[in-house]
């Protein structure tokens, strides 16, 4: 019994153009072809991971890399965290950076950093799980990865949005140092990339990688490179989990959601069964969230492995959501676009009646990894 990998992306949970989805689709389809070219060749799944991050941040469509939404200042800060899981028993790997300003593909930071784990300690010195701004830059350089300017990150594009968002801001803080109320608009630009693989021995890589949100403060730190926040990547005896989120980052932080969903679909299985009422209780009603003022706006793909299966889930608060799957026996790559609709409300369990109104779509496959 021959068994093969598995590839899953998403290009982020928030609002996605129908007129640009045959390229979101295509995008997905790519990626997907790639991460399982890769696995074919015998690359590990974290090496496939990041090569598939890779493609998502050099496009122009994503937030994630080149074309990033912009700060406050108008400058790109990237994020992004990848996360290894052996199927042999050993600990889990995780690596994270943020405020990342020079780096064209921060995903290969973060792999640098799971790498420089497991090197020798000189003098004992703990190696970092997360590096952040300038000290990220510098290591990444003593690493081999280029530095290029923060205007070469910069589409056509993200400048535009800049432009628009940026008057907004200009009108909302005028309006509200004259006395006058000011309404509260949702902000739809805060989609994280994300991707999941299984290697043919087991091995298992979750990473993401994200822009942030647009007009961000200079320095916001999103869910992506916080342990346990933006992606999650587990073994148990018999089975093994790899989860990735994409959002609003403060309310992922606040819930701990991928640690929280990997960990207990791990000890449950089932994810299919289990995954609603784990976003209901653990998202949407967490009493981690007390700020009702804000929709939850979260998305998750959830993949449950054990030895020749992948119960693989996606599930989300806000407009839409893309995602792409494939495996190494597969001529051609699963893409879905999915759209929240009004008939799929969360139900509410904690008496929380500001909330009711949130809608929660799911969607899941069953994949077979046998030859």
């Amino acid at each position: 019994m021959v068994h093969c990998g598995f590839v899953a992306v998403h290009l982020g949970a928030g609002c996605h153009s129908s007129k640009s989805e045959a390229l979101y689709k295509k995008l997905c389809k790519i990626t997907c072809e790639k991460g399982t070219a890769l696995l074919q060749e015998g690359k590990s799944a974290l090496d496939a991971a990041c090569e598939m991050v890779c493609m998502l941040e050099d496009s122009p469509l994503t937030n994630a890399g080149f074309g990033s939404n912009l700060n406050e200042n108008g400058d790109v800060e990237c994020d992004a965290g990848i996360m290894l899981s052996s199927k042999e028993g050993k600990n889990s790997r995780f690596g994270g950076v943020s405020s990342l300003t020079s780096i064209k593909n921060p995903v290969l930071v973060a792999k640098e950093i799971i790498l420089y784990q497991d090197e020798p300690r000189l003098l004992g010195r703990t190696p970092p799980l997360i590096l952040v701004g300038e000290g990220a830059s510098c290591f990444a350089k003593e690493r081999g990865l280029k530095l290029v300017h923060n205007k070469t990150l910069k589409s056509e594009r993200s400048i535009k949005k800049y432009k628009k968002y940026k008057e907004r801001l200009e009108i909302s803080k005028k309006a509200l140092s004259s006395g006058l109320k000011i309404t509260i608009q949702p902000n739809p630009s805060q989609d994280t990339v994300g991707v999941i693989c299984i290697d043919k021995n087991g091995d298992i890589a979750s990473a993401a990688s994200s822009g942030g949100i647009a007009l961000k403060l200079p320095g916001r730190i999103g869910q992506v490179p916080i342990y346990g926040c933006g992606c999650w990547a587990q073994h148990s005896k018999s089975a093994g989990v790899a989860v990735t989120t994409s959002g609003c980052g403060e309310q992922l932080i606040q819930t701990t959601l991928a640690k929280t969903l990997g960990q207990t679909i791990l000890d449950r299985g089932d994810p299919a069964f289990h995954l609603k009422e784990l976003m209901c209780n653990q998202f949407i009603h967490s009493q981690m969230l007390s700020d009702d003022t804000y929709d939850r706006m979260g998305g998750v793909l959830v993949a449950y492995y054990n030895e020749d299966t992948v119960d693989f889930n996606m599930a989300f608060t806000t407009d839409s959501m893309i995602v792409g799957f494939m495996t190494t026996n597969y001529e051609k790559a699963t893409v879905r676009v999915s759209r929240n609709s009004t008939s799929s409300i969360a139900p509410t369990t904690n008496g929380n009646d500001s909330l009711q109104s949130t809608r929660l779509t799911m969607e899941g496959f069953i994949v077979k990894l046998i030859n």
